[in-house]
């Protein structure tokens, strides 16, 4: 019977060796550790995992579906059954089978992926009931399966319409009833640059997967009880700590224009410039990567500024309770992270 470690190392194996480089998963590893090792206190395997790991959630959804009218049902499918895994029971059940039959070397990929959810979320209700709040213990699980399904759900629907773009109209808009697109999805109300910049982070900034990687390290932290319970309170309460730090990161792994990507910042804020559907820009290509690379620095340097005061003032509203210092040392780690992540040199690995 393979143990919760082996489990993972299992599940790990497969994810790094048939998604991206090994120089990838060591920069990803240094940024979970840098913006969330410190401040949390957090440095177990578990929490390794939930920022180097699952930040290849994406990979799941772009590049093992197959184009073709069909590949609708799959994302719905692929998000279902993903959502199933971070549910309280349904977690606890496939762990038990996991226990029972290991994780062997010929597991899928979504399979490897839906194992380490399962494992956070069965482990992470562990350790904080273990270490005495089974309220905190609840509290965390429904949040991350809030979290990690926002995810899943914009994941989706940013590569429905990377998919839409190959099919002929009447497929098209059978995969639109599919993946429940509508429109005005195609179109971006937006009608500058600027505009169609913070339109995007609102719809789809939280596919930068910051959320998912904080919320499955943060049982795993060293921290006092009571500060990690502030901490999610922070982070997922009125304060809304988490949706902003999403968009900052999405935007800052969007600064470096990626023309690969069927749908980004870049792409959005285009279309919305020039009052155009999302899949007539795309259909006509040539977007410039230099023109692009500069226009986005730009757009960087004016929404970091005023993201960094609003994630200030969210964390003083709090009134220096618990949670409040380590989420003050949180922001200042996460633009330490945003710097690096900013010139776009990571995508290379």
């Amino acid at each position: 019977m393979p143990t919760t470690m082996e489990l993972l190392s299992a599940a790990r194996r497969i994810i790094r060796s048939r998604t991206r480089t090994p120089e990838y998963f060591r920069a990803a590893e240094r940024l979970t550790r840098l913006w969330l090792g410190g401040p949390l206190r957090a440095s177990s395997a578990l929490a390794v995992a939930a920022g180097a790991d699952l930040s290849g959630l994406d990979w799941l959804y772009d590049e093992e579906v197959e184009a073709g009218e069909a590949a609708a049902g799959t994302l719905v499918r692929l998000t279902r059954r993903l959502q199933e895994r971070v549910s309280g029971e349904t977690a606890s059940e496939h762990m038990r089978r996991l226990e029972e039959e290991g994780l062997g070397a010929e597991a899928s990929l979504e399979e490897a992926t839906c194992a380490i959810l399962a494992l956070l979320t069965t482990q992470g209700v562990a350790t904080l009931t273990q270490r005495g709040s089974a309220g905190l213990a609840s509290r965390w699980q429904r949040a991350w399966a809030d979290f990690v399904g926002r995810h899943n759900l914009e994941q989706q629907r940013l590569s429905g319409l990377g998919l839409l773009l190959r099919l002929k109209p009447d497929a098209r808009r059978r995969c639109m009833e599919t993946l429940e697109l509508s429109p005005e999805d195609l179109a971006p109300r937006a009608t500058s640059f600027s505009e169609g910049v913070e339109e995007f982070l609102h719809r789809y900034g939280e596919t930068s997967a910051g959320s998912v990687a904080l919320l499955g390290s943060l049982p795993f932290s060293e921290l006092p009880l009571e500060e990690v319970e502030g901490l999610l309170e922070l982070c997922t309460g009125p304060s809304g700590l988490l949706p902003l730090m999403d968009r900052l990161l999405r935007l800052a792994q969007d600064v470096s224009f990626d023309p690969a990507e069927a749908l980004n910042t870049g792409v959005y804020a285009t279309a919305a410039e020039q009052r155009r559907s999302l899949l007539a820009l795309l259909e006509q290509g040539g977007l410039s990567k230099p023109e692009l690379d500069v226009r986005l620095r730009g757009e960087w340097v004016r929404c970091a500024s005023h993201m960094r005061d609003e994630l200030h003032s969210r964390v003083s509203s709090h009134g220096g309770g618990a949670g409040t210092a380590t989420a003050a040392t949180l922001v200042q780690a996460l633009f330490q992270v945003l710097d690096l992540l900013v010139p776009g040199t990571w995508k290379q690995g």
